[in-house]
Order: C-alpha cells, then structure tokens, then sequence
C-alpha cells in the first residue's frame, strides 16, 4: 500500500515517450530523443487505509479500528503499529511496535512520479522504425540501476490507395516494452530490537503499451495522437537475514523476558495494472531539431516533454 503509487507512476511512466510524430521515418533515417515524463498522483492515492481487521497480529495504537495512513506520495506521519503475537500455550504475547512510515510529498518539488528517458528510432524498410532505450547498469553508493526497452512503429496508411491523397496525414501503428531494475544493499543494521545482515532490496518494474497514432504534419508544427492500452508489473523483493527482539508480556501484560525470531527473506510483493490511454501533443520543427510536448489521460495523467535531433 505505502509504495503503490511509485509502482503506478514507473509503469506510466515507461509507456510513455516513444513518440513524437505518428510518422514513420525513411529507410535509414534515425533520431535522437531526450525526454521526460511525469505521472501525476491523485490526492486519494497519497493516502490508503490501514484497517487492523487485515492483519493477524497488528494494529493502530491508540485503539482504533481504522485509519488514514500516508503512501510514499503522502504527508508525514505520527501514527504507531502495534504487534502482539500469542504464546504458545496462551501464558502470555510476544510484542513491539513500530512508527509508520512518512510520506515524501513534502520533499518534492511537484506531486508526481519523474522519468528521464534517452531513445534512438531507427528506419528499416516497408516504413517500419526500431526504437531502443537503454542504460547499463549503473552503480552509486549502495543503489544500482538499469534499464532497456524496444518498440516497433509501422506506417499503416501505406498499405491503402488513399495514402497518396492525404500526404499530410501519417497513421501508424505502437508497439513497445520496457523494463527497469534498482538493487539496493544498505549497510547491516544492529538496534536492540533490530539486527538485520546480508539486505538487498530488488525492484524492478516491467511496463508495456500498444496504440494507434496519428500524425497531421503543417510542416512547422506537428500536431500528434495516440489511443492504446497500457499494461505492466512491478515487484519488490526484500531479501537478508532479521532478528527482531520482542518483549514478553504474560496474560496479565507484565514484562517477563524478551524472545528474539528470526527471519529470512521476508518481502515478496507482485502489483499489476491496466489501463486505456489517449495522448494528444504537439511538435515544433526546427529542420533537423525537434521539441515536443504531449498530455496522456490514464488512471495516473502524464506530462512528456523533451527534444529530438531527427534525420529523415
């Protein structure tokens, strides 16, 4: 629930950017694009509702039911989890505690999701482009990152008589898949309640859009649509060793010792989404030189904007 709406805002994300024109390039031509994308969360995503009756063994202190508490897009947070866990035997619980997570929406400058994205097109024959983005795997402090994607844009017009009638008028067709991984290691931690070695935090996000552009090109400015569907999958996988030292209180909830469990490899989250998606964008022609902005409404809006060097 708390990372939800970074697990949206990637795959919208990454479905994004390929396109600029619904015009496919001559048989060689090729371009260069540097762009950005930003998801925009929805304020009833900044929050999710924690509701103790889902859970075996938490639940809010203070005695509710039920609360707000913030996503990673949210507020800060002054809201506890307690756990109590019974004894075998029912002598006594086991328990903690701990403080629920902050959100970042004050660390941000804009409430959304931001992706920079750098991707070559390439013409092949029959007016059929190949599109690649791809970074290697790059490394900093205890974060790693890459990601690679490929898409296949082809001129649908061509094949009907009419295509000779309208030579300001391009439609194509889009399909394009991308996928990213982040590996975290931080260092081992040692608390009284907290030892954990040997973590590794893995996300990856896989994302994946099929559209129907079209394309009216008044030569100076282009003006550009698409309408598809997107699709993709994110998992997080927390991996390492954990011994968590609980207290131990008897049926009466006096303090009688403390009990410590260990654990292995404790997350493994699988989110999926699905969406239909209309874009409508404009593209400034400057000869060789591009720069270009288009609106995508989703389930999570987005903003791309950026520049292309293209040779037809």
């Amino acid at each position: 629930n708390y990372l939800e709406p970074v697990y949206k805002g990637l795959i919208y994300d990454l479905s994004n950017g390929w396109y600029h024109t619904g015009k496919t390039h001559k048989k060689y031509g090729f371009d260069v694009t540097i762009s950005a994308t930003a998801a925009f969360i929805p304020n009833e995503d900044k929050v999710f509702t924690f509701n103790n009756s889902d859970y075996e063994v938490l639940e809010l202190e203070g005695g509710l039911s039920s609360d707000n508490l913030p996503t990673v897009m949210g507020a800060k947070s002054d809201k506890r989890i307690n756990i109590t866990i019974p004894l075998a035997g029912g002598v006594g619980f086991k328990t903690s505690s701990f403080e629920t997570l902050d959100g970042q929406e004050d660390e941000m400058p804009v409430s959304a999701i931001i992706t920079p994205m750098v991707q070559i097109g390439f013409g092949l024959p029959s007016k059929t482009d190949i599109k690649v983005r791809y970074v290697p795997t790059v490394e900093a402090e205890d974060i790693s990152f890459n990601l690679f994607g490929i898409g296949l844009q082809h001129n649908i017009l061509q094949h009907f008589k009419v295509a000779d009638k309208i030579p300001l008028i391009a439609v194509s067709i889009l399909g394009a898949f991308t996928t990213s991984t982040i590996i975290q290691t931080p260092e081992d931690v040692t608390t009284t309640k907290l030892v954990a070695r040997n973590q590794e935090t893995i996300f990856k996000v896989n994302s994946y859009t099929a559209q129907l552009l079209g394309n009216v090109n008044l030569k100076i400015v282009n003006f550009y649509a698409g309408l598809g569907y997107v699709g993709g999958a994110a998992t997080t996988q927390i991996k390492g060793d954990y011994a968590i030292t609980y207290s131990h209180l008897n049926q009466f909830g006096v303090p009688i010792g403390e009990t410590e469990i260990n654990i292995v490899d404790p997350v493994d989250i699988n989110y999926t989404i699905s969406s239909m998606k209309a874009t409508l964008g404009m593209r400034l022609n400057i000869m060789w030189f591009k720069i270009f902005a288009d609106y995508t409404v989703q389930e999570y809006n987005t903003v791309n904007a950026g520049i292309a060097f293209s040779f037809r």
